[in-house]
């Protein structure tokens, strides 16, 4: 009311002072009037918001659409209302210059036959204000639709790569929602999976995110991989969608509407240098590949193993596109540490790994990566931090469904964990994100997990598995 208020009476108000006063400051609010509403409802919301979020994020696919809008694509008369408010904006930028300069010149000594003319400028941001009110309406029937708490069926996204690199752990991880969804019994509500595939690129993972929230509309969401999840996090907030994370990124969980589920880096470095200092470990060798939570995993170990007397005396991050690492291998040798440390996704694990078997190299250790390996017997003898799983039921029942594919243990029992939480805040009082944020315990199928009050990082203490006969064996419980 107050933008119609701003945009359409002063303007118009203005506009016949004029007429009656000939006082030329009148002219000023009318250019400041119309110009914020130009602004406001026409290149911000509708340019900004609408026409180059559309027109390039989808059109054309451009990655750096983003900076336009991080909103997901709404319902056609929403959309439409916005870009015609954009239209509209520049009909009236224009028309708002002539009139300006036509009232600027004007005389009382000027002809009678002289006319003002038309407040043009008005008219367009009356034209948009209306598509404002269009697009409000069209929000408002878009989403008016029961809450979650009064809805029969609540619809849960999970958002993961199902194909490149990761497609493996995408597939584990649906999996597992999968077998969580399925174990769901007794409840008030009906649950359902709406599955996307984010892909290996940024853009077909932002496209995935807009189809949860922008066309699915789903009521929460589940992720996997910190580089995603850092990429749903401003969504989620937008949409005020519950989103959990089984992320290692903990600027990911801001305790507003995203959650992280998994130990962090510096919970994976704590238990690493415990068993390496036990193992009468005092010097190590860092060879990882450069990614996001392969980097995190190393900076925290950097962080902790001074503490406790472990030098770091050589260390070496290479590239996705490396494929001979001899060199590599070697510069770490000349090192002569206690253990050679590696953490890369496949292709580059299994390079590596052959590279250092070929120098004779067994002495190994590693976070999480062992277990997802594909070609496990190169990493015999390894010895890793991973997720402590307490109940073995979970990893049987899911090997019997996916006979010869791999059990990330790392993902699996948070991937089901994460799912059942949402349940339990939905079942309690239909506030999710509400339950998520006060909850600060629960036992999980890695065991205890505890979150500080205040805080969206929910974390369990890592457990040391290794690699026998080529397949993971649990050492050490956390």
């Amino acid at each position: 009311m107050w933008t119609l208020a701003a945009g359409v009476i002063l303007p118009l108000l203005c506009h016949v002072a004029f007429l009656r006063t000939l006082q030329r400051g009148l002219l000023l609010i009318y250019g400041v009037a119309c110009s914020g509403v130009i602004v406001a409802l026409g290149f911000i919301e509708g340019g900004w918001h609408g026409f180059f979020k559309i027109y390039l994020g989808n059109f054309l696919a451009m990655r750096h659409a983003q900076y336009f809008s991080w909103r997901a694509v709404d319902s056609f008369p929403r959309e439409a209302a916005g870009i015609l408010a954009f239209v509209c904006s520049l009909y009236a930028l224009f028309f708002l210059l002539r009139y300006l300069r036509g009232v600027a010149s004007f005389s009382p000594q000027d002809s009678p036959g002289w006319r003002m003319p038309m407040p043009l400028p008005a008219m367009a941001v009356a034209t948009m204000s209306v598509l404002l009110v269009v697009q409000l309406a069209a929000a408002s029937w878009t989403e008016r639709r029961q809450p979650p708490a009064e809805r029969e069926t609540i619809r849960i996204g999970v958002i993961v790569p199902r194909s490149g690199p990761v497609a493996a752990l995408g597939t584990a991880f649906v999996e597992a929602v999968e077998m969580a969804r399925t174990d769901t019994h007794g409840t008030k509500h009906r649950y359902e999976i709406v599955v996307a595939d984010a892909g290996s690129n940024p853009i077909q993972a932002q496209a995935a995110i807009k189809k949860l929230l922008g066309q699915e509309r789903v009521d929460a969401v589940v992720g996997g991989i910190s580089q995603l999840g850092q990429m749903v996090q401003p969504y989620a907030n937008l949409a005020h969608v519950p989103h959990i994370c089984v992320c290692t990124v903990p600027s990911i969980g801001d305790n507003r509407y995203n959650f992280t589920n998994i130990p962090l880096a510096e919970d994976e470095a704590v238990r690493w240098a415990s068993e390496a200092l036990r193992r009468g470990i005092r010097s190590v060798a860092l060879l990882t590949q450069a990614y996001p939570s392969i980097d995190g995993h190393l900076d925290a170990l950097k962080a902790q193993l001074p503490k406790d007397g472990i030098n770091i005396v050589h260390q070496h991050r290479f590239s996705a596109s490396t494929t001979d690492f001899s060199a590599i291998v070697a510069n770490a040798q000349a090192a002569r540490p206690d253990v050679y440390f590696v953490e890369a996704p496949e292709p580059a694990l299994s390079q590596l790994a052959q590279s250092l078997r070929s120098a004779g190299v067994t002495n190994i250790a590693s976070v999480v990566a062992p277990s997802v390996s594909e070609r496990p017997e190169l990493l015999e003898g390894t010895w890793y931090t991973d997720s402590n799983l307490v109940n073995p039921q979970l990893k049987e029942r899911f090997v019997r469904k996916n006979p010869g594919k791999p059990f990330p243990t790392h993902m699996v029992p948070y991937a089901y964990d994460s799912f059942r939480l949402l349940v339990s805040g939905f079942e309690n009082d239909g506030d999710a994100t509400g339950y998520l944020r006060r909850l600060t315990a629960y036992e999980g199928q890695a065991g205890p997990v505890t979150k500080q009050p205040g805080t969206g990082n929910f974390r369990s203490k890592p457990a040391v598995w290794t690699i026998h006969n080529a397949q993971p064996m649990l050492l050490a419980q956390s």
